[in-house]
C-alpha cells in the first residue's frame, strides 16, 4: 500500500481540514444513510435516525475520547490542554459503543420504541461507519501492525515507527484488516436485520448480540498484531474489552430466547 505524504485534505476559510476528519465524517453519513435506509424497508421511522443524529454522534465522540483519555490518563493528566485535541486522533470504538448505545437506549424509551430492533439496524450502520472511517488510521499512519513484506504493507515514516522497529519501512495494515471485516459484517448484519421480522428462528436484539461477538472476536485477532495497544494491567485494553463484548452477545443470545418470542417492530 502507499503511504500518505499529506495528512491534509483541503483548507477552506483559512482552516486546514485532514483526511482522518475526513473519512469520520464520511463514516458517520455512510452509517446515518444506511440505518435510515433499513428502516424504511422494515417499515419503521426513518426520520427518528435524524432526529437522533447529532446527539448520539457528539455522545459517542465524547465516549470514545473519554476512553481513551482515561487509558492515557498518566499523558493528559500532565498534558490537560491537549484533552479536546482531536485532529492527530485518539478516539476508541469501545467508547464510543458504550455511550452510543446508552443515548439510544434512553431516546427509544422515551418514544416508546422497541431498543433490540433498532439496535439491530443501529450496528449494521455502526460498522460501515467503521469500515470508512478506520481510514483515518491511515491517514495518520498508526493502528498498523508489526513489520511485513507482504504486497499490501503499509509503509510508515521512521517518525511514526516504534522504537523497536526502526530500522524497518513497512508494517501490516491493521486498520485495513478491520475495515474489510467491518464491510463484511456491515452487509452481513443489514441482511439479518432485514429477516428478522420474517424468520422465525430469529429475535430482535440477534443483530446486536451477532455484532458484539464478531467485532469482539476480530478485534482480539487483529490486536494480536498492533504495536500500539494500549493497555490495561499486563494485557491490552482492546482484550479486556473484546472479551466482555463476546461475553455481552453471548449472554444476549441466550437472554433473548428465554423470554416469550415478541413481534419485530416492521413484521408485516
Amino acid at each position: 500500500m502507499p503511504s500518505l505524504d499529506d495528512p491534509f485534505a483541503f483548507s477552506a476559510f483559512g482552516v486546514s481540514v485532514r483526511w482522518y476528519a475526513v473519512f469520520i465524517l464520511s463514516g458517520i453519513v455512510a452509517a446515518i444513510w444506511l440505518i435510515r435506509e433499513l428502516a424504511r424497508r422494515r417499515g419503521m421511522d426513518p426520520e427518528f435516525v435524524l432526529d437522533i443524529a447529532p446527539w448520539v454522534v457528539f455522545g459517542a465522540v465524547v465516549g470514545a475520547r473519554l476512553y481513551y483519555v482515561l487509558l492515557r490518563w498518566g499523558y493528559f493528566r500532565d498534558h490537560p490542554g491537549q484533552m479536546l485535541n482531536l485532529r492527530l486522533g485518539g478516539l476508541t470504538i469501545h467508547g464510543a459503543l458504550v455511550a452510543g448505545a446508552a443515548l439510544v437506549l434512553w431516546f427509544c424509551r422515551r418514544r416508546g420504541f422497541g431498543f433490540l430492533a433498532w439496535a439491530d439496524l443501529m450496528v449494521a450502520g455502526m460498522a460501515l461507519g467503521q469500515a470508512i472511517g478506520r481510514w483515518g488510521n491511515w491517514a495518520n499512519q498508526e493502528a498498523f501492525g508489526t513489520p511485513s513484506d507482504l504486497p499490501w504493507a503499509v509503509t510508515i515514516d521512521p517518525s511514526r515507527r516504534p522504537d523497536a522497529y526502526l530500522d524497518r519501512a513497512t508494517f501490516h495494515p491493521t486498520f485495513l484488516y478491520e475495515s474489510l471485516f467491518n464491510l463484511a459484517n456491515a452487509a452481513l448484519l443489514s441482511y439479518l436485520a432485514l429477516r428478522i421480522p420474517s424468520d422465525r428462528r430469529l429475535r430482535p436484539g440477534d443483530g446486536l448480540a451477532l455484532y458484539l461477538i464478531l467485532y469482539g472476536g476480530a478485534r482480539f485477532l487483529i490486536e494480536r498484531i498492533r504495536t500500539d495497544s494500549l493497555t490495561i494491567g499486563p494485557l491490552p485494553a482492546a482484550y479486556w474489552l473484546s472479551f466482555a463484548l463476546i461475553a455481552a452477545g453471548s449472554i444476549l443470545l441466550v437472554a433473548i430466547r428465554r423470554r416469550p418470542p415478541i413481534a419485530a417492530e416492521g413484521t408485516p
